[in-house]
């Protein structure tokens, strides 16, 4: 039984309003095993996308293994945003790992919400710096899973993904990278690039444009690509402020400006939540149009093209008809309660 605090009949509406969403679709009876790869630092899309995440597992649907972060941030504090945001959804055992090289990402701002969310909501990360390396943390939890069980969503610099690839076998498994990848993940879901083709480079690929290559070259399964063209025209946020003032992910879109605003005043683009959708619940054709098989190419630069060949092992999205609805279901997911409070 879900208890609610007193005045909060508005929160048990949403609630009831995901059970109903959920009834509305056949998903799978077992929750998606899933290990989040994200910035967690720019854009506030990462804590909605950690929010949707963690509403999804409150419903059966997913099984959030590990969070790993792929920026550097001054503050080093995108690790205790990622904890305060799953110990707000009672979730505080989660693995964390976090992105150290030095020689990347030199040139990152500070976030605007991140530090607020370490230093302001319960968690017990450590800096990001004293944190597990976010390799580490990739093949401990993929050794231990089933073969072919594991989904990744990625909504950042690809830089993680391409160490793993590189990386050899170490304490924690006797596969190599690769062999580790194709034993053990079912697929890759990737916010990034633009389709069929990026007019510039998109800001997730163009942090890392060498690891991109390297991903899309070398992956040994299935990868799902969504563009930036996709979560542009996805607007959430907004439902956040019949949220509890107590939740870290109200905070972060109170605090990320957008378009002389707050992000939470009349939402914004939604990128990262449409990946964490994806990669849950699939390509539900209700709202995708998936496109034939076939891979992307990435330059030097960053740009994205996509090349159709039947024996290809990537995919991209598209929104059909309207993303009206999937404004719907995001927002509700991402403003929900915490079953586990």
């Amino acid at each position: 039984m879900v208890i609610f605090k007193t005045g909060s009949i508005s929160h048990f509406i949403s609630f009831l309003s995901i059970l109903l969403l959920l009834a509305a679709h056949s998903y799978s009876q077992h929750p998606v095993k899933i290990i989040f790869d994200t910035d967690m630092r720019g854009d506030c899309d990462d804590a909605g996308a950690l929010a949707v995440l963690h509403a999804l597992s409150d419903l059966g649907e997913a099984d959030i293994l590990a969070v790993v972060t792929n920026l550097k941030e001054p503050s080093h504090s995108t690790a205790g945003a990622v904890d305060a945001i799953n110990t707000w959804y009672g979730r505080p055992g989660i693995p964390i790992g976090t992105y150290k090289d030095e020689a990347i990402h030199h040139s990152v701002k500070p976030s605007p919400f991140s530090p607020v969310l370490k230093d302001s909501f319960p968690n017990d990360a450590k800096l990001n710096d004293k944190m597990p390396d976010a390799l580490d943390v990739y093949r401990m939890t993929l050794s231990e899973q089933p073969d072919t069980s594991v989904v990744i969503c990625s909504v950042g610099a690809l830089s993680n993904l391409s160490d793993l690839l590189l990386s050899e076998h170490d304490r924690f498994s006797d596969l190599d990278g690769i062999e580790l990848v194709r034993r053990k993940v079912k697929k890759l879901v990737v916010m990034g690039g633009e389709f069929p083709r990026s007019p510039r480079p998109e800001y997730n690929i163009r942090l890392d444009p060498a690891s991109a290559v390297a991903v899309a070259l070398k992956w040994p399964g299935e990868i799902i690509w969504q563009g930036f063209e996709v979560g542009y025209a996805i607007y959430t946020g907004a439902e956040l402020q019949k949220a509890s003032p107590d939740n870290p992910v109200r905070k972060a879109y109170e605090l990320r400006p957008f378009r002389g605003q707050r992000a939470i005043d009349k939402g914004k683009p939604s990128h990262d939540q449409a990946a964490a959708l994806i990669a849950v619940r699939g390509v539900d054709p209700e709202f995708w149009q998936l496109s034939p098989p076939g891979y992307v190419v990435v330059d030097s630069e960053g740009n994205t093209e996509w090349k159709t060949r039947t024996e290809g092992n990537h995919y991209y999205v598209s929104i059909k008809p309207h993303p009206g609805r999937l404004e719907e279901i995001i927002g509700e997911l991402m403003s929900v309660p915490p079953k586990k409070q």
